[in-house]
This record gives structure tokens, C-alpha cells and sequence, in this order.
């Protein structure tokens, strides 16, 4: 059986995913399955992280030393999800924009200045929701809704390429009944929850 700690997604993740590999490149430097270079390189290949593996393969072949490579990556990967999440964030100005509750708190701090947010609670009974005043609840209320938005943000969980919300995100994502062109907007989580359901989506998915 596979060490937990060591496995890795079997699929190529998408870009933003690469943060996720300093968790656990962090955590293999710790339990020192990682001590050179080259380990760094083998599971960030088997992560499938391309940003990461090609500045590896440079600081490889310049016998740079693993402590270096890590801080170096970490570095250079940071900097890309500021630029990316900057990007994605002035894409939204003036829209309208559904935050599909729950959210980590800090996320609306992101939306808030920039564009016209509704606050949606499509499951009223979910006691780790945020309060927030004025927030759409109810499934059907928060279905209809969307109808009216330009951007919807989420909270979701991905395996092996599959994204997977809670029922209730999951019941106001439902293709039919988003507007044509809404752009969809996760935040991922680093682990599932008992009421993930998997989602379809009939538009690309950005991260932040």
C-alpha cells in the first residue's frame, strides 16, 4: 500500500494545483523521503507540476542544493499565483459576482472592493457558514439567483482531475440553469468533505 504522505495525483494537475505541491514537497523534506535535487525533481515529475519541474531541471543541472531549489520554486511559484489571482480579480470588476457560502473568510475581502457581490447560502442549516447579512438562502431562492450573475465562486475538493462541491454548491452549479458566458471561479480545498458530490460543468473552471 502507498505511504498516504508520498502519494501523488495520478493525472496532470492544472497550474494552480502547483502551490499545493509545496505542501508537499515541504512534508517529504520533513520526513526526509526528500534530500536532494533530484528527489525534488522525481515528485514534483510525479505531481505533474510543469512550472516547477522545468525551474528544477535548471537548478538540477546547476547543482544547486535542495535548500536552495526549494526556497527557489517556492519563490517562483508564489509569484505566479499573485500575478494569476491579480489577473483573475481585475477580471471581475463591476461584475456581478456570487459567493457561494461556505468560503473561507478571506475570500469576500478579495471581491468586495472590486465587484457587486451577492452572498449565497444555498444550504441554511450548514452551521459552519459564515453569518452574513442579507445573504440569498435557500436552494431554489439561490438557483434563481445565479441567473442574474456574471461570476460564481465556490469552494470545491479535486481528485485525480474531478471536482467535487458540496451537494447543495453542487445543486446551484447546475449547468441548465447558469446563464450562458458565467464565469466559474474555485477555491480549492485540500480535502473532501461527507457531503462532496462530484460536479459537471459546461464552462472551464478558473482557480484562485
Amino acid at each position: 500500500m502507498d505511504d498516504p504522505q508520498t502519494t501523488l495525483p495520478e493525472k496532470k494537475a492544472a497550474v494552480k494545483d502547483e502551490i499545493g505541491l509545496l505542501d508537499v514537497l515541504s512534508l517529504l523534506i520533513e520526513t526526509e523521503k526528500v534530500k536532494t535535487t533530484s528527489d525534488l525533481l522525481k515528485y514534483t515529475i510525479q505531481y505533474g507540476a510543469v512550472e516547477a519541474e522545468e525551474r528544477l531541471r535548471v537548478l538540477e543541472a546547476e547543482n544547486i542544493p535542495m535548500d536552495l531549489a526549494f526556497d527557489a520554486i517556492s519563490v517562483h511559484l508564489r509569484v505566479l499565483e499573485y500575478k494569476r489571482n491579480s489577473s483573475l480579480l481585475a477580471a471581475c470588476k463591476d461584475k456581478k459576482v456570487g459567493l457561494i457560502l461556505p468560503l473561507p473568510p478571506h475570500l469576500p475581502d478579495l471581491f468586495l472592493p472590486v465587484a457587486k457581490v451577492t452572498f449565497l447560502q444555498p444550504d441554511e442549516t450548514d452551521t459552519h457558514t459564515m453569518h452574513v447579512e442579507g445573504a440569498v438562502k435557500g436552494g431554489r431562492a439561490c438557483r434563481a439567483k445565479v441567473q442574474e450573475m456574471d461570476v460564481l465562486v465556490f469552494e470545491a475538493f479535486r481528485e485525480a482531475g474531478e471536482l467535487f462541491a458540496d451537494v447543495s454548491v453542487a445543486d446551484v452549479l447546475e449547468p441548465k440553469i447558469l446563464p450562458p458566458g458565467i464565469r466559474l471561479i474555485a477555491h480549492l480545498r485540500p480535502h473532501s468533505n461527507p457531503k462532496d458530490v462530484e460536479i459537471q460543468t459546461a464552462t472551464e473552471v478558473s482557480y484562485l
